[in-house]
């Protein structure tokens, strides 16, 4: 597809002005810088294929080498200008592997001439900078003539010239004005060269109080973090790159060693501190040398008369480093957290949250905790230990929302955080108090521009796209996160979940095999890989899986993923025994409350399979969580309406903005409620609306062809359930893709499509050979098939 260049190109009510290279919705211009815009024109002008991401390099930047970053931080702003439209259509669409491909309908209609001699001045806003573009018509076809300065002006009277000469003047002066201005500007933004990468050794000398020296070093990285110029090496990164230099992470790092670390972690520069104490008086001093030959790149020092000043001068201290570092005046500017007083005054509340943070890094999330709480009674107004509380014990309890108190607290300080910390809590906020995932994507992206080199920022962000169902979008996301960490076991199975759900089996395998070749390990890890190896059905794989698993009995994940392969493959009794392991594991690490979450969710597993009695046993076994959807589907499963009609309506005052809540679980619950009263068609009414999601999982789909099934739409139901045989990749163990198979061959048979429903009986019987004898879809399936095989066909 090749659009007329004089017409404007429209799509989803926007419009793409190509005489005044300008995006316009509904006739509001939005802001797109120019090379962004070239980005969009490139991909409408070729809608009718996929364009790969060396000929979009090729294309925009023609005579330099620019790393795919570039490439990929556009594709983030193009998508952020077209969010506007309501139908949840994609309109920029990746192709794992391949590239990007213009996704939507587009029509090309005459545009308006641009009137000729005219300046068209485009102010283009994103979150690092303003840019203001002058586009000029081309001058080289005017007149001599209107170039001319006419001679009237000359022979004017004296007044009028002095008030010419007056307006000239001003005008001179403005424009020197405007000259100084930009001048200055550009002084500020003035950069010192590439952005660089840290590692942070440590400090020498003491204040006389060793958790003093820790929060010190804290408070530097805090303040270092804020850069989107200066990037630090993680400290787990550092820990684990000392062990493999069989070095001890707690002893002092000498100068060679710090240099070795360097160049293993592809640094610029090492980092390092001097404290020194003289009564009540400190001299803190920082020196950053290089990688390659050991010259001091930048040195500081501050002094503080008083423990009392000693984080300002470490604001002071990480100001003058990131700008002699290179960072522009602008930029530490405008990305500082102050630790005086913005973000503590206390120096008691930061020797506690410094206190926190290494107890996490020990894997003690109960005795971060308290010192947590230890730090926001010292100082109530510290966002940053607000929001850290909220995530240890969301991660403690498994569950984001049980510490929502603590996020809304840090949100409503969040202006006195730093610019890193802003971002985090806000996005945090989105993602669980308000329930806005779609807003939450925005701010990862805008963070993810900001901080190319946040971990956070990226694994946050494909997280909420796999929420979202955005998985190819996810998969490059979760590959920076791991391009920034790679010995981190989270992030490496995000990746392999995110690759296994765009249809990647094999990258996702390789993904799990990297990283255990890497000795990075973990139940979690295993666990996931368990499911990549189901998919692909690599029984060389499974074994692996299960053989560690054997080695490694304290494992309650990789315990739940046994069970939820048993109940996909109709192993009632087997599923059972997993799941009461699992949970006595997990109870027995202090864990209840997850092991009761989890054996209600296989509860509800049990339910959807057929074992009813079994799974309401299990679901009932502990209080239902009022804030989860999947509770609420399974008490309208064992038809306790009026619990279910509850919960939704609480769920439904607590999250009015949530997106899930709203689109997903709202109408799933709803039509489980009707399912449950026997109204299918309004069932299917519910349902209909939430083919936005379908990419999210196997769920919807499953459940809106039952209600077409139920409500005598077999051909409709046909389509769903082939959608979840077709994508068993989003759920690999769920035992709705085995059961979809009977489903199919029930939605057959009413079509009387006999041979076609025969087969998908047997498809169905074949996967849960292994299945209870007296399951009862199993029996079901017999019987159907055996009366579909011997009644004649209608005349």
């Amino acid at each position: 597809m090749s659009f007329i260049p004089n017409r404007l190109i429209r799509f989803e009510e926007y419009a793409i002005d190509r005489d005044r290279w300008q995006l316009i919705w509904r006739n509001e211009p939005l802001p797109l810088n120019r090379k962004t815009f070239d980005l969009l024109l490139y991909l409408a002008d070729h809608a009718d294929r996929v364009v790969g991401k060396d000929e979009l390099l090729r294309t925009l930047w023609p005579e330099s080498f620019v790393e795919e970053s570039n490439l990929t931080q556009h594709i983030f702003l193009l998508r952020k200008a077209l969010s506007r439209h309501e139908s949840g259509a994609k309109i920029i669409e990746t192709v794992p592997g391949r590239g990007y491909r213009f996704a939507v309908a587009a029509s090309a209609v005459e545009g308006q001439q641009n009137p000729g001699n005219q300046m068209v001045i485009s102010a283009s806003e994103s979150i690092t900078r303003i840019t203001l573009e002058e586009e000029e018509e081309d001058t080289s076809k005017l007149s001599f003539q209107e170039l001319e300065v006419s001679h009237p002006l000359l022979s004017a009277p004296s007044g009028k010239r002095r008030l010419y000469w007056v307006a000239g003047g001003l005008v001179a002066v403005a424009a020197v004005c405007v000259i100084g201005w930009f001048g200055w500007q550009r002084w500020m933004d003035r950069t010192g060269g590439p952005p660089v990468q840290v590692v942070v050794t440590g400090m020498d000398g003491t204040t006389g109080d060793l958790t003093l020296d820790r929060a010190l070093l804290a408070a530097l990285r805090i303040d270092l973090s804020q850069s989107p110029f200066v990037s630090l090496v993680p400290k787990d990164t550092v820990n684990a790159t000392l062990v493999e230099m069989k070095q001890k992470p707690d002893d002092p790092i000498t100068v060679v060693t710090a240099r070795d670390l360097c160049e293993r972690t592809n640094s610029q520069a090492v980092l390092h501190g001097m404290v020194v104490r003289n009564g009540t008086h400190f001299l803190l001093t920082e020196e950053a040398t290089s990688c390659v030959d050991g010259t001091t790149l930048a040195s500081a020092r501050q002094e503080a008369g008083k423990p009392e000043e000693l984080p300002r001068s470490i604001d002071r201290l990480a100001e003058s480093i990131r700008r002699k570092l290179g960072e522009s005046r602008n930029s530490v500017a405008r990305f500082s957290a102050r630790l005086s007083p913005a973000t503590t005054a206390s120096l008691e509340a930061l020797k506690a949250y410094s206190e926190s943070s290494r107890m996490s890094e020990q894997g003690k999330l109960p005795e971060a905790i308290n010192l947590l709480k230890q730090a926001v009674a010292d100082d109530p107004g510290f966002a940053v230990a607000w929001n850290d509380l909220w995530a240890y014990t969301a991660s403690v309890n498994g569950d984001p929302i049980s510490a929502r108190e603590a996020i809304q607290k840090a949100y409503s300080l969040r202006d006195s955080a730093g610019a890193l910390e802003r971002l985090t809590i806000t996005a945090h906020y989105d993602m669980v108090v308000v329930g806005d995932l779609f807003e939450s994507e925005r701010n990862y992206q805008a963070w993810t521009q900001l901080y190319p080199r946040s971990v956070i920022a990226w694994n946050g962000l494909s997280l909420t796209q796999q929420e979202l169902g955005h998985y190819p979008d996810a998969e490059i996301s979760a590959a920076h996160a791991v391009a920034l960490r790679p010995r981190y076991a989270g992030l490496n199975l995000n990746l392999a979940l995110a690759q296994m759900s765009t249809g990647n089996g094999q990258a996702a395998r390789a993904t799990c095999q990297h990283a255990i070749d890497q000795g990075i390990d973990s139940d979690h890890l295993r666990a996931g890989c368990l499911s990549v190896a189901y998919m692909l059905h690599d029984s060389a794989m499974l074994k692996t899986q299960r053989d560690w698993a054997a080695a490694h009995p304290q494992t309650p994940l990789f315990t739940i993923g046994e069970a939820g392969i048993a109940v996909g493959e109709g192993r009632f009794g087997d599923a059972g025994r997993l799941i009461a392991h699992a949970a006595q594991i997990l109870r027995n690490q202090g864990l209840g409350s997850q092991a009761d979450a989890y054996t209600r969710s296989m509860g509800i597993n049990l339910i959807e399979a057929g074992d009813i009695e079994a799974g309401t046993r299990m679901l009932r076994a502990s209080p239902p969580d009022p804030e989860s959807g999947m509770d609420l589907v399974g008490l309208a499963e064992i038809n306790d309406i009026a619990a279910a009609t509850a919960g939704v309506r609480a769920m439904e005052k607590e999250h009015p903005q949530g997106t899930l809540w709203k689109l997903y679980w709202e109408p799933i619950i709803h039509a489980q409620i009707a399912m449950a009263n026997r109204k299918p068609h309004d069932a299917v009414t519910l349902l209909e609306p939430t083919h936005q999601f379908d990419s999210k999982g196997i769920d919807l789909p499953m459940r809106r062809g039952l209600a077409y099934l139920a409500a005598g739409q077999p051909a409709f139901a046909e389509k769903d359930f082939r959608y979840v045989i077709a994508n068993q990749r989003l759920d690999p163990t769920s035992s709705f893709y085995p059961l979809a198979w009977l489903q199919l061959g029930r939605a057959l048979a009413r079509e009387n499509n006999r041979t076609a429903a025969s087969d998908a009986y047997q498809h169905f019987l074949t996967l849960w050979v292994h299945a209870d004898p007296d399951a009862i879809f199993v029996r079901q399936a017999k019987q159907e098939l055996a009366s579909l095989q011997t009644v004649a066909p209608a005349q």
